[in-house]
Protein backbone atom coordinates (compact mmCIF):
# COMPACT_ATOMS: atom_id res chain seq x y z
CA UNK A 1 0.00 0.00 0.00
CA UNK A 2 1.51 3.25 -1.10
CA UNK A 3 1.49 6.94 -0.94
CA UNK A 4 0.16 8.15 -4.26
CA UNK A 5 -0.90 11.72 -4.69
CA UNK A 6 -4.54 11.87 -5.66
CA UNK A 7 -5.67 14.07 -8.49
CA UNK A 8 -7.86 16.96 -7.33
CA UNK A 9 -11.53 16.55 -8.06
CA UNK A 10 -12.47 18.40 -11.27
CA UNK A 11 -15.81 19.36 -9.67
CA UNK A 12 -14.11 21.77 -7.25
CA UNK A 13 -12.14 24.92 -7.97
CA UNK A 14 -9.26 25.89 -5.68
CA UNK A 15 -11.40 28.70 -4.27
CA UNK A 16 -14.14 26.22 -3.39
CA UNK A 17 -11.58 23.92 -1.80
CA UNK A 18 -10.28 26.74 0.39
CA UNK A 19 -13.85 27.67 1.33
CA UNK A 20 -14.61 24.08 2.40
CA UNK A 21 -11.33 23.74 4.31
CA UNK A 22 -11.94 27.04 6.12
CA UNK A 23 -15.51 26.11 7.07
CA UNK A 24 -14.48 22.70 8.39
CA UNK A 25 -11.59 24.20 10.39
CA UNK A 26 -13.77 26.89 11.99
CA UNK A 27 -16.37 24.28 12.85
CA UNK A 28 -13.91 21.87 14.46
CA UNK A 29 -12.32 24.75 16.40
CA UNK A 30 -15.65 25.57 18.06
CA UNK A 31 -16.30 21.89 18.80
CA UNK A 32 -12.78 21.65 20.25
CA UNK A 33 -13.48 24.53 22.65
CA UNK A 34 -16.55 22.71 23.92
CA UNK A 35 -14.79 19.35 24.24
CA UNK A 36 -11.76 20.94 25.89
CA UNK A 37 -13.87 22.69 28.52
CA UNK A 38 -16.34 19.95 29.37
CA UNK A 39 -13.83 17.59 31.02
CA UNK A 40 -12.62 20.04 33.70
CA UNK A 41 -16.26 21.19 34.09
CA UNK A 42 -17.31 17.62 34.92
CA UNK A 43 -14.45 17.28 37.39
CA UNK A 44 -15.35 20.53 39.15
CA UNK A 45 -19.09 19.83 39.30
CA UNK A 46 -18.76 16.25 40.50
CA UNK A 47 -16.11 17.22 43.04
CA UNK A 48 -18.63 19.71 44.40
CA UNK A 49 -21.10 16.81 44.76
CA UNK A 50 -18.47 14.87 46.75
CA UNK A 51 -18.02 12.28 43.99
CA UNK A 52 -14.97 10.01 44.17
CA UNK A 53 -12.12 10.39 41.69
CA UNK A 54 -12.85 6.92 40.29
CA UNK A 55 -16.46 7.78 39.52
CA UNK A 56 -15.40 11.09 37.93
CA UNK A 57 -13.04 9.11 35.71
CA UNK A 58 -15.86 6.74 34.71
CA UNK A 59 -18.15 9.65 33.80
CA UNK A 60 -15.41 11.29 31.72
CA UNK A 61 -14.53 7.98 30.02
CA UNK A 62 -18.14 7.31 28.92
CA UNK A 63 -17.85 9.67 25.94
CA UNK A 64 -14.64 8.12 24.54
CA UNK A 65 -16.29 4.72 24.94
CA UNK A 66 -19.23 5.89 22.84
CA UNK A 67 -16.85 7.22 20.18
CA UNK A 68 -15.00 3.90 20.06
CA UNK A 69 -18.24 1.96 19.65
CA UNK A 70 -19.44 3.98 16.65
CA UNK A 71 -16.14 4.78 14.88
CA UNK A 72 -15.98 1.40 13.04
CA UNK A 73 -19.49 2.01 11.63
CA UNK A 74 -19.09 5.56 10.33
CA UNK A 75 -18.17 4.68 6.74
CA UNK A 76 -21.40 2.66 6.45
CA UNK A 77 -23.39 5.54 7.94
CA UNK A 78 -21.86 7.92 5.38
CA UNK A 79 -22.64 5.56 2.51
CA UNK A 80 -26.25 5.23 3.66
CA UNK A 81 -27.00 8.88 4.54
CA UNK A 82 -24.47 10.87 2.58
CA UNK A 83 -21.48 12.55 4.21
CA UNK A 84 -23.00 16.01 4.60
CA UNK A 85 -26.33 14.81 5.95
CA UNK A 86 -24.64 12.46 8.42
CA UNK A 87 -22.43 15.25 9.79
CA UNK A 88 -25.39 17.59 10.19
CA UNK A 89 -27.73 15.04 11.82
CA UNK A 90 -25.19 13.65 14.26
CA UNK A 91 -23.80 17.09 15.15
CA UNK A 92 -27.32 18.03 16.27
CA UNK A 93 -27.56 14.73 18.13
CA UNK A 94 -24.56 15.68 20.31
CA UNK A 95 -26.36 18.68 21.82
CA UNK A 96 -28.71 16.96 24.34
CA UNK A 97 -25.75 15.17 25.94
CA UNK A 98 -24.35 18.59 26.81
CA UNK A 99 -27.44 20.66 27.48
CA UNK A 100 -29.15 18.24 29.89
CA UNK A 101 -26.24 17.67 32.30
CA UNK A 102 -26.96 20.61 34.65
CA UNK A 103 -30.54 19.40 35.17
CA UNK A 104 -29.59 16.27 37.11
CA UNK A 105 -27.02 15.26 39.69
CA UNK A 106 -27.54 11.54 39.03
CA UNK A 107 -24.22 9.93 38.23
CA UNK A 108 -25.94 7.22 36.18
CA UNK A 109 -27.69 9.88 34.11
CA UNK A 110 -24.40 11.69 33.51
CA UNK A 111 -22.80 8.45 32.33
CA UNK A 112 -25.70 7.84 29.92
CA UNK A 113 -25.59 11.42 28.61
CA UNK A 114 -21.83 11.22 28.08
CA UNK A 115 -22.16 7.86 26.34
CA UNK A 116 -24.89 9.15 24.01
CA UNK A 117 -22.82 12.24 23.27
CA UNK A 118 -19.87 10.04 22.35
CA UNK A 119 -21.99 7.84 20.09
CA UNK A 120 -23.06 10.96 18.17
CA UNK A 121 -19.66 12.73 18.24
CA UNK A 122 -17.90 9.90 16.42
CA UNK A 123 -19.72 10.59 13.14
CA UNK A 124 -18.84 14.30 12.59
CA UNK A 125 -15.31 13.67 13.91
CA UNK A 126 -14.57 10.87 11.46
CA UNK A 127 -16.39 12.39 8.50
CA UNK A 128 -14.94 15.87 9.07
CA UNK A 129 -11.44 14.42 8.78
CA UNK A 130 -12.50 12.43 5.73
CA UNK A 131 -13.99 15.47 4.03
CA UNK A 132 -10.93 17.65 4.69
CA UNK A 133 -8.84 15.07 2.81
CA UNK A 134 -11.32 14.77 -0.04
CA UNK A 135 -11.62 18.56 -0.40
CA UNK A 136 -7.94 19.45 -0.52
CA UNK A 137 -5.56 19.51 -3.44
CA UNK A 138 -2.86 16.86 -3.08
CA UNK A 139 -0.19 19.59 -3.38
CA UNK A 140 -1.48 21.20 -0.16
CA UNK A 141 -2.58 18.08 1.66
CA UNK A 142 -0.19 18.19 4.62
CA UNK A 143 -0.71 21.92 5.08
CA UNK A 144 -4.47 21.40 4.96
CA UNK A 145 -4.48 18.69 7.63
CA UNK A 146 -2.05 20.84 9.63
CA UNK A 147 -4.52 23.75 9.63
CA UNK A 148 -7.27 21.35 10.67
CA UNK A 149 -5.06 19.85 13.41
CA UNK A 150 -4.11 23.31 14.67
CA UNK A 151 -7.81 24.23 14.85
CA UNK A 152 -8.53 21.15 16.97
CA UNK A 153 -5.56 21.81 19.26
CA UNK A 154 -6.44 25.49 19.60
CA UNK A 155 -10.01 24.63 20.57
CA UNK A 156 -8.87 22.09 23.15
CA UNK A 157 -6.50 24.66 24.66
CA UNK A 158 -9.08 27.46 24.75
CA UNK A 159 -11.85 25.36 26.34
CA UNK A 160 -10.44 25.35 29.90
CA UNK A 161 -9.68 29.08 29.62
CA UNK A 162 -13.29 29.78 28.66
CA UNK A 163 -14.40 27.76 31.67
CA UNK A 164 -12.53 30.13 34.00
CA UNK A 165 -14.95 32.90 32.98
CA UNK A 166 -17.75 30.93 34.68
CA UNK A 167 -15.89 30.02 37.86
CA UNK A 168 -18.80 31.01 40.12
CA UNK A 169 -21.60 29.94 37.74
CA UNK A 170 -20.55 26.62 36.31
CA UNK A 171 -23.96 25.74 34.90
CA UNK A 172 -23.75 28.76 32.61
CA UNK A 173 -20.56 27.28 31.18
CA UNK A 174 -22.56 24.32 29.86
CA UNK A 175 -24.93 26.74 28.18
CA UNK A 176 -21.92 28.40 26.53
CA UNK A 177 -20.47 25.06 25.41
CA UNK A 178 -23.85 23.94 24.06
CA UNK A 179 -24.27 27.18 22.11
CA UNK A 180 -20.75 26.82 20.70
CA UNK A 181 -21.48 23.25 19.63
CA UNK A 182 -24.67 24.43 17.92
CA UNK A 183 -22.87 27.34 16.25
CA UNK A 184 -20.24 24.91 14.95
CA UNK A 185 -22.95 23.55 12.64
CA UNK A 186 -23.49 26.91 10.94
CA UNK A 187 -20.20 27.01 8.96
CA UNK A 188 -21.16 23.62 7.54
CA UNK A 189 -24.42 24.79 5.98
CA UNK A 190 -22.96 26.74 3.01
CA UNK A 191 -20.68 23.83 2.07
CA UNK A 192 -23.22 20.99 2.24
CA UNK A 193 -23.80 21.32 -1.49
CA UNK A 194 -20.16 20.29 -2.03
CA UNK A 195 -20.39 17.22 0.21
CA UNK A 196 -19.16 14.08 -1.58
CA UNK A 197 -21.26 10.96 -1.73
CA UNK A 198 -19.74 7.54 -1.34
CA UNK A 199 -20.83 4.70 -3.61
CA UNK A 200 -22.51 1.80 -1.89
CA UNK A 201 -19.37 -0.29 -1.72
CA UNK A 202 -17.76 -2.54 0.82
CA UNK A 203 -15.15 -0.72 2.88
CA UNK A 204 -12.01 -2.55 4.02
CA UNK A 205 -12.24 -4.50 7.26
CA UNK A 206 -11.69 -2.27 10.28
CA UNK A 207 -8.74 -4.12 11.82
CA UNK A 208 -7.10 -4.80 8.47
CA UNK A 209 -6.79 -1.05 7.86
CA UNK A 210 -4.85 -0.69 11.11
CA UNK A 211 -2.45 -3.57 10.49
CA UNK A 212 -1.74 -2.72 6.85
CA UNK A 213 -0.59 0.83 7.76
CA UNK A 214 1.39 0.36 11.00
CA UNK A 215 3.45 3.55 10.64
CA UNK A 216 0.34 5.72 10.28
CA UNK A 217 -1.45 4.17 13.24
CA UNK A 218 1.62 4.10 15.47
CA UNK A 219 1.93 7.85 14.76
CA UNK A 220 -1.66 8.29 15.97
CA UNK A 221 -0.92 6.28 19.13
CA UNK A 222 2.16 8.38 19.87
CA UNK A 223 0.31 11.66 19.33
CA UNK A 224 -2.57 10.59 21.58
CA UNK A 225 -0.46 9.09 24.37
CA UNK A 226 2.02 11.96 24.51
CA UNK A 227 -0.59 14.70 24.40
CA UNK A 228 -2.84 13.20 27.07
CA UNK A 229 -0.15 11.95 29.46
CA UNK A 230 1.78 15.22 29.47
CA UNK A 231 -1.39 17.28 29.91
CA UNK A 232 -2.29 15.03 32.86
CA UNK A 233 1.05 14.54 34.62
CA UNK A 234 3.31 17.43 33.60
CA UNK A 235 1.79 19.66 36.33
CA UNK A 236 2.59 16.99 38.95
CA UNK A 237 6.11 16.57 37.58
CA UNK A 238 6.65 20.33 37.79
CA UNK A 239 5.33 20.83 41.32
CA UNK A 240 7.23 17.77 42.60
CA UNK A 241 10.41 19.56 41.56
CA UNK A 242 9.57 22.78 43.35
CA UNK A 243 7.71 24.86 40.78
CA UNK A 244 4.48 26.64 41.67
CA UNK A 245 1.16 25.41 40.30
CA UNK A 246 0.91 28.58 38.21
CA UNK A 247 4.27 27.85 36.58
CA UNK A 248 3.27 24.22 36.11
CA UNK A 249 0.23 25.32 34.12
CA UNK A 250 2.40 27.72 32.12
CA UNK A 251 4.53 24.74 31.08
CA UNK A 252 1.43 22.84 29.94
CA UNK A 253 0.44 25.94 27.98
CA UNK A 254 3.87 26.02 26.31
CA UNK A 255 3.29 22.52 25.02
CA UNK A 256 -0.21 23.38 23.83
CA UNK A 257 1.07 26.50 22.05
CA UNK A 258 3.57 24.28 20.26
CA UNK A 259 0.66 22.02 19.28
CA UNK A 260 -0.96 24.96 17.49
CA UNK A 261 1.88 27.12 16.19
CA UNK A 262 4.12 24.45 14.67
CA UNK A 263 1.46 22.59 12.70
CA UNK A 264 1.56 24.69 9.55
CA UNK A 265 5.38 24.91 9.27
CA UNK A 266 5.63 21.15 9.70
CA UNK A 267 2.84 20.58 7.19
CA UNK A 268 4.60 22.87 4.69
CA UNK A 269 7.78 20.85 5.19
CA UNK A 270 5.88 17.62 4.53
CA UNK A 271 4.40 18.99 1.30
CA UNK A 272 7.89 19.97 0.18
CA UNK A 273 10.13 17.09 1.28
CA UNK A 274 7.62 14.25 1.72
CA UNK A 275 5.35 12.86 4.42
CA UNK A 276 7.46 9.93 5.53
CA UNK A 277 10.63 11.99 5.86
CA UNK A 278 8.81 14.59 7.95
CA UNK A 279 7.15 11.92 10.10
CA UNK A 280 10.56 10.39 10.77
CA UNK A 281 11.92 13.77 11.90
CA UNK A 282 8.93 14.33 14.21
CA UNK A 283 9.44 10.81 15.57
CA UNK A 284 13.09 11.51 16.38
CA UNK A 285 12.13 14.75 18.13
CA UNK A 286 9.47 12.85 20.09
CA UNK A 287 12.13 10.33 21.13
CA UNK A 288 14.86 12.80 22.06
CA UNK A 289 12.86 15.55 23.78
CA UNK A 290 11.63 13.51 26.80
CA UNK A 291 15.22 12.44 27.52
CA UNK A 292 16.36 16.07 27.35
CA UNK A 293 13.45 17.17 29.54
CA UNK A 294 14.55 14.71 32.23
CA UNK A 295 18.15 15.96 31.93
CA UNK A 296 17.40 19.71 32.09
CA UNK A 297 14.75 19.35 34.80
CA UNK A 298 13.15 22.67 35.76
CA UNK A 299 15.76 24.85 34.07
CA UNK A 300 13.10 27.04 32.46
CA UNK A 301 15.41 28.57 29.86
CA UNK A 302 15.85 25.11 28.32
CA UNK A 303 12.61 23.46 29.40
CA UNK A 304 10.18 25.94 27.81
CA UNK A 305 11.54 25.62 24.24
CA UNK A 306 11.82 21.84 24.64
CA UNK A 307 8.14 21.53 25.58
CA UNK A 308 7.15 23.89 22.75
CA UNK A 309 9.02 21.84 20.15
CA UNK A 310 7.92 18.51 21.65
CA UNK A 311 4.26 19.54 21.66
CA UNK A 312 4.44 20.62 18.03
CA UNK A 313 6.21 17.47 16.88
CA UNK A 314 3.97 14.91 18.58
CA UNK A 315 0.72 16.61 17.57
CA UNK A 316 1.98 17.05 14.00
CA UNK A 317 2.16 13.27 13.75
CA UNK A 318 -1.64 13.16 13.98
CA UNK A 319 -2.03 15.74 11.19
CA UNK A 320 0.57 13.97 9.05
CA UNK A 321 -1.17 10.63 9.60
CA UNK A 322 -4.38 12.13 8.22
CA UNK A 323 -2.50 13.45 5.19
CA UNK A 324 -0.94 10.03 4.64
CA UNK A 325 -4.39 8.44 4.57
CA UNK A 326 -5.59 11.03 2.06
CA UNK A 327 -2.71 10.28 -0.28
CA UNK A 328 -3.27 6.55 -0.17
CA UNK A 329 -7.05 6.08 0.12
CA UNK A 330 -10.30 7.52 -1.17
CA UNK A 331 -14.06 7.00 -0.93
CA UNK A 332 -15.39 4.53 1.61
CA UNK A 333 -11.89 3.20 2.22
CA UNK A 334 -10.78 6.64 3.42
CA UNK A 335 -13.82 6.98 5.70
CA UNK A 336 -13.14 3.51 7.16
CA UNK A 337 -9.49 4.38 7.76
CA UNK A 338 -10.47 7.66 9.43
CA UNK A 339 -12.82 5.68 11.65
CA UNK A 340 -9.90 3.47 12.60
CA UNK A 341 -7.77 6.54 13.35
CA UNK A 342 -10.42 7.95 15.69
CA UNK A 343 -10.84 4.55 17.36
CA UNK A 344 -7.09 4.16 17.92
CA UNK A 345 -6.67 7.76 19.07
CA UNK A 346 -9.53 7.50 21.56
CA UNK A 347 -8.38 4.11 22.86
CA UNK A 348 -4.87 5.52 23.36
CA UNK A 349 -6.31 8.48 25.27
CA UNK A 350 -8.14 6.06 27.56
CA UNK A 351 -5.26 3.63 28.11
CA UNK A 352 -2.32 6.05 28.09
CA UNK A 353 -2.84 8.00 31.35
CA UNK A 354 -3.34 4.92 33.58
CA UNK A 355 -0.19 3.34 32.11
CA UNK A 356 1.67 6.60 32.66
CA UNK A 357 0.42 6.62 36.25
CA UNK A 358 1.94 3.18 36.78
CA UNK A 359 5.23 4.45 35.35
CA UNK A 360 5.09 7.47 37.65
CA UNK A 361 4.62 5.26 40.67
CA UNK A 362 7.59 3.11 39.63
CA UNK A 363 9.92 6.05 38.90
CA UNK A 364 8.86 9.32 40.44
CA UNK A 365 8.67 12.00 39.10
CA UNK A 366 9.86 11.05 35.59
CA UNK A 367 8.15 7.69 35.07
CA UNK A 368 5.05 9.04 33.30
CA UNK A 369 7.27 9.92 30.33
CA UNK A 370 8.17 6.28 29.76
CA UNK A 371 4.88 5.44 28.00
CA UNK A 372 5.25 8.19 25.40
CA UNK A 373 8.96 7.42 25.13
CA UNK A 374 8.21 3.76 24.39
CA UNK A 375 5.61 4.72 21.79
CA UNK A 376 8.14 7.06 20.18
CA UNK A 377 10.78 4.31 20.05
CA UNK A 378 8.37 1.88 18.40
CA UNK A 379 7.28 4.54 15.92
CA UNK A 380 10.83 5.49 14.94
CA UNK A 381 11.76 1.84 14.40
CA UNK A 382 8.71 1.30 12.19
CA UNK A 383 9.15 4.59 10.29
CA UNK A 384 12.74 3.75 9.38
CA UNK A 385 12.28 0.04 8.67
CA UNK A 386 8.96 -0.02 6.82
CA UNK A 387 9.16 0.86 3.12
CA UNK A 388 8.12 4.35 2.11
CA UNK A 389 4.82 3.83 0.23
CA UNK A 390 5.51 6.64 -2.22
CA UNK A 391 4.84 4.92 -5.50
CA UNK A 392 1.90 2.63 -5.00
CA UNK A 393 -1.61 2.91 -6.33
CA UNK A 394 -4.37 4.68 -4.49
CA UNK A 395 -6.93 2.39 -2.86
CA UNK A 396 -10.58 3.18 -3.35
Amino acid sequence: MVEAASAPSPALTDRQRIFIIGALSVSVFMVGVSLGGIIPWIALKQDGFGTSEVMIGIIVAAQPLGIMLVAPLVSRIASAMGLGTAILVFSLATLPGLALMPFTDSKAAWIVLRLLSGLATAVPWVLGETWINLATNSRWRARTTAIYGAAIAGGFALGPLLLTLFETQLDLAIAAFTILSFLSILPMLPILRFAPRFPDEKAPAFLSVIFTMPVVFCAVVLAAVADMTYATFLPLWSTDQGLSMVMAMVLVSCMMIGNVVLQFPIGAMADRVGLRQTMRLCGLISLICPVLIIVVGVNLVLLVPLLFVYGGAVWALYSLALADLGHRLSGSALAAANGAVVFVYTASNVVGPPMAGVGLRAWSPHGFMLVALTAALVFVILAYTRPNPAKSAKIT
